[in-house]
């Protein structure tokens, strides 16, 4: 039993913070410790409080929960700190997708590269700076996993910047190993494989299933055949239809040697030949995340909320793709875990900048995270690279108020397919998003 001071920062959250509860409720190595839900936002703190507290009498676990708007009492004395934030919300991440379709730049999800990325990380590296530096002084000693997105330009700027662990959270990876494991018919455990990459831009270098090489086997199943056809077709194809969130990344990664690791929606903005145009985007069944389907999805998950507060909905602890729990667990004493880690760079991937987040497998224990060794070949490196050096381009801009960093990392950005439109593309998002850009003044 553990007696760990466990904070989640955006603890208001409809979405992260119920299944993040749900999680830590059920791993009994944290029995004992106390779980503070820290959020700036008292309306949607009081509700995710009160699901939390029924949760845990559910549970019947022995864990603290409580609630607080103040961060210097969110923080005093914390073992690990959870992060699931974005500095202006869908208010702002509008500005980040529907400014750039002025200038004929599609992008799906719009959080991590291209101007969309560009744009959050300007907003949001400061922010997590503050909040490093916070802990320096109320939890020195504290561990920071990073759940939010741009996922590894914020887990970065906390590890360049200041003394406090931290490591970068993404289920992207596993749930895609899932998947290729469910398509075959097989338990996870009967397949073996190494990832490589940043994140949202990962790549199964190896994927064996059974003993056999899952490209092969793809190939004999007659996937050429099915890539081919149209995204209507393919997603009513009897054998293949299982993969279609990943039918694009297996196209480009037949020419590559490599399966992808990540679903198309955020693989493709770092190979953005697909999304020239609305008419390219429905070829290939690339289908973008727009704001109003978030605004909904928002919506519905309050709704919910409410209704399981009230005792309208039934009650049951959820799951969550992403294992927290275990992780700080792990970190704190508790059974080891291999998991799908986001780290700094250490030599886990040679092809890459020394200290670059980098996305591998790897062991979480009480010494802390121990990436595995994943080279990254070359048609890879050529995809991957430009993006991390650009990453950290970006940190800089970020942190110095840089529009003129911010402007390269724009123009080298593939999305941005005319360097003409950078320079006012990149004005009107910083005037956009002024309120949240200080640093710019």
């Amino acid at each position: 039993m553990a007696n760990l001071k466990i904070v989640l920062v955006g603890g208001g959250s409809f979405a992260w913070t119920p299944r993040l509860v749900g999680n830590i409720l059920q791993n009994d190595f944290l029995n004992g410790s106390e779980v503070v839900l820290y959020d700036v936002n008292p309306e949607t703190l009081a509700l995710t409080y009160q699901l939390c507290q029924q949760y845990r009498e559910l549970s019947g676990a022995d864990v603290r929960i409580i609630q607080t708007t103040d961060q210097t009492e969110a923080l005093s004395g914390a073992d690990a700190v959870v992060v699931t934030i974005t500095t202006g919300g869908l208010r702002a991440m509008a500005h980040d997708l529907e400014i750039p379709e002025k200038y004929g730049i599609y992008q799906m999800v719009g959080d991590t590269v291209g101007p969309g990325g560009l744009s959050r990380s300007l907003r949001n590296v400061p922010v997590f700076l503050n909040l490093a530096r916070a802990m320096e002084t109320h939890c020195p000693g504290g561990w920071m996993l990073n759940c939010s997105n741009p996922l590894s330009a914020l887990t970065r700027v906390v590890d360049r910047e200041t003394s406090v662990r931290t490591v970068g959270v993404c289920h992207g990876v596993p749930n895609v190993a899932k998947n290729f494991a469910q398509f075959f018919g097989v338990d996870i455990a009967s397949c073996s494989y190494v990832n490589t990459g940043i994140d949202h831009c990962a790549w199964f270098t190896e994927f064996v299933v059974n003993g056999r090489p899952a490209m092969e086997q793809l190939k004999e199943m007659g996937v050429e055949d099915w890539l081919a056809l149209d995204p209507e077709a393919a997603e009513q194809d009897g054998t293949f239809a299982g993969l279609s969130r990943l039918r694009c990344g297996i196209r480009v990664g037949l020419d590559l040697g490599a399966l992808p690791a990540i679903g198309d929606r955020h693989l493709f903005e770092f190979l953005p030949g697909y999304l020239n145009d609305e008419d390219a985007m429905a070829k290939h069944g690339l289908v973008r995340t727009s704001v109003a389907d978030r605004e909904k999805g928002k919506v519905d998950a309050q709704k919910r909320l409410e209704e399981l507060v009230k005792g309208t909905g039934e009650l049951q602890l959820p799951d969550s793709s992403d294992d927290v729990a275990a992780w700080i667990a792990a970190l704190y004493g508790g059974p080891p875990v291999e998991d799908n880690l986001n780290a700094p760079n250490i030599g886990q991937v040679p092809q890459l900048p020394e200290g670059a987040v980098v996305e591998t497998r790897g062991v979480l224990d009480a010494t802390g995270y121990r990436p595995l060794v994943s080279p990254m070949p070359e048609p890879i490196e050529a995809i991957v690279r430009p993006h991390a050096v650009r990453e950290e381009l970006t940190v800089d801009a970020a942190l110095e108020g840089s529009f003129e960093k911010a402007l390269s990392a724009m123009v080298s950005d593939p999305l941005v397919r005319n360097a003409e439109d950078a320079r006012p593309l990149l004005e009107e998002l910083v005037a956009a998003n002024r309120e949240f850009l200080p640093q710019f003044e």
